[in-house]
């Protein structure tokens, strides 16, 4: 009797153990993205280090740390270029946006419906206005463009935190990466040793391949973007294609916030122009970005999944909603990195079921 009770008890604590480990997950997401984030960062530059590792001068080496500072201090410099950049954009669209006359915009946006209405009536495509538009168009706030753009500038602190977190993290998983591996191999059975060692080399290669397909999917995309800018005169071409590329990182939302804040900033910009030139304008600028969707979704990504993670479209899109579903945006980023480590993880496992042998074959 004292025995089961015992084994209830420890049960009982076991489960509360589980659920305030859950809960501190939860409550600490922020640390933990961190966390992922200089991972990522780490993958990146660990071939730069290494290269600067087998570099000598006869008997002299650079030391660890030194290498792993000089690495780090040129992508600050590069995230600081971009930084940099942000200033001029920030400066601008907050002129722009003094400018905004949400009151204007409806009474030009209503002139422009009635010109279209007017040349659909003349050409007898319709017989009579739908009034259920124009109501519509008449109650619509504006004001949303500078409600989104004032949210987007407040949330740049919160960036500077997350920088700072992510250069401290990283500069420490760099310089430890490799006690790292060793830590792990010296902890583990006997028996599971080359399973563990053949599973983290997978998982480098297979990560690492699927940051290089995914920095140049985020090229392509900040070229193409770049080029419609400049192609329409934009303002600032540069900094917009970036965050647009940026935010293209968030699977299926991305391009959706992305555009939103391609269109957006494209109007401002051009606020000086008369209406019947923005509106034409614009929709020519959201035709562009919706190609360079079309072209990413059909051509890029399936290169970039096929060939990194080896896992099928219909498998992404189902791990990247589950993600969101659970993490939101978080999870939406990291699904595919985190699903790819379990399949290596069940490969190296569990390969005597049918089930992970179907999910893992092409690993």
């Amino acid at each position: 009797m004292d025995m089961l009770r015992d084994k209830f008890v420890k049960r009982v604590l076991f489960l509360i153990a589980l659920a305030v480990f859950v809960w501190l997950l939860w409550a600490l997401r922020s640390i933990f993205l961190y966390m992922v984030v200089s991972s990522v960062l780490v993958l990146m530059a660990s071939p730069a280090v290494n290269f600067l590792e087998r570099l000598h001068f006869g008997r002299f080496r650079i030391p660890n740390v030194v290498n792993v500072l000089l690495v780090m201090a040129l992508m600050i410099a590069l995230v600081a270029g971009v930084l940099a950049l942000i200033v001029p954009l920030v400066s601008t669209q907050a002129e722009n946006l003094s400018l905004f006359d949400a009151a204007k915009a409806k009474e030009n946006a209503l002139l422009i419906y009635h010109n279209i209405i007017n040349a659909l009536m003349q050409y007898g495509v319709i017989q009579s206005p739908p009034e259920l538009t124009t109501d519509y168009i008449r109650n619509m706030d504006f004001s949303f463009i500078s409600r989104f753009l004032d949210t987007v500038v407040s949330s740049l602190g919160s960036l500077f935190t997350m920088l700072f977190a992510v250069v401290f993290f990283m500069f420490f998983f760099l310089k430890e990466r490799h006690r790292a591996s060793s830590f792990i191999l010296s902890i583990v059975p006997d028996n599971f040793e080359k399973n563990v060692s053949d599973m983290m080399e997978k998982t480098r290669q297979l990560l690492s391949r699927y940051i290089l397909g995914l920095v140049a999917q985020q090229t392509t995309i900040f070229v193409f973007t770049l080029i419609l800018l400049l192609g329409f005169g934009i303002q600032n071409p540069i900094i917009i294609a970036f965050f647009v590329a940026l935010l293209n990182i968030i699977p299926y939302l991305g391009p959706l916030m992305g555009g939103t804040l391609l269109v957006s900033l494209s109007m401002l910009s051009n606020l000086s122009m008369p209406m019947n030139e923005l509106v034409p304008t614009t929709l020519w600028i959201l035709a562009g970005f919706i190609g360079i969707q079309l072209f990413d979704n059909f051509v890029t990504q399936p290169v970039v999944f096929s060939t990194s993670v080896k896992a099928h479209p219909l498998e992404i899109f189902t791990v990247t909603l589950a993600g969101g579903i659970l993490f939101g945006i978080v999870g939406m980023i990291v699904a595919v990195p985190s699903y790819t480590i379990l399949r290596i993880i069940a490969k190296e496992f569990f390969w005597d079921s049918k089930l992970v042998r179907a999910f893992t074959r092409n690993i």
